[in-house]
């Protein structure tokens, strides 16, 4: 009996200092009156379109208090305050309510994902590093993306676009096959990869090994500078 005793308090004590040690918190953040978003961390970030504002962050307390989230010039940016401290692999999730979306850009190894479809006249997506930016679905008139490093951008399979343009530099991928997009125009430098669908016409440069490769039936002009490809699917 006093053997048992000793175990669940000892488990307990355990338990305990493990809770202690994690420091996991829940964090809220008052901000408001932006239409874009700047994400410069390694966690992850989850965007949902609705009538309020709202971020919640969830993680260590001691890396929720080196994140900085301050709003300039219609932008949310989320980064390192100090950064000089390492965040030692520690999982940063935050989960951010916007009324309207009009651009994300990722800095570095973090990951978003916008739960909502987004519809607007103009949208800006920008991939900077190995990050993952991740759509549900779209309807926009004007879309821009670009990517520089190894880093995706991955649309959803529901919705249009009007007028594409994608910029790739280095090794990253852009995945837009389920979004037909009227007129598109790529831009691939290095070693990228993309996958789209084009409608009515596509403008394709490639210098060096990248690879374009669309469906539909557009009307094609390419230039190809190098090993790369441009190719029906």
């Amino acid at each position: 009996m006093k053997k048992s005793i000793c175990s669940a308090v000892f488990l307990l004590s355990l338990i305990l200092t493990s809770s202690i040690a994690s420091g996991q918190s829940r964090e809220t953040r008052d901000v408001l009156g932006f239409t874009s978003v700047g994400f410069g961390i390694s966690g992850e970030l989850y965007i949902k379109i609705g009538p309020e504002f709202n971020l919640v962050m969830e993680g260590d307390r001691d890396v929720l208090k080196d994140i900085e989230t301050i709003v300039r010039d219609g932008k949310l940016i989320i980064r390192k305050e100090n950064w000089r401290l390492s965040f030692n692999n520690e999982k940063v999730t935050i989960n951010l309510t916007m009324p309207e979306l009009e651009g994300v850009g990722v800095s570095g190894s973090g990951k978003v994902e916008i739960l909502d479809k987004i519809v607007a006249d103009d949208l800006d997506f920008g991939v900077s590093g190995s990050g993952k930016l991740i759509t549900s679905g779209l309807d926009v008139d004007r879309f821009v993306c670009g990517i520089s490093g190894s880093g995706d951008v991955i649309l959803g399979s529901t919705g249009s676009i009007d007028r594409g343009e994608i910029s790739i530099s280095g090794s990253g991928g852009f995945s837009g096959e389920g979004i037909e997009i009227d007129d598109l125009e790529v831009h691939i430098s290095g070693s990228g990869n993309c996958r789209c669908w084009a409608g009515d016409n596509l403008e394709a440069y490639i210098s060096g090994s990248g690879n374009i490769t669309y469906s539909g039936n557009p009307k094609v002009d390419a230039k190809v500078s190098g090993s790369g490809h441009v190719r029906s699917k």
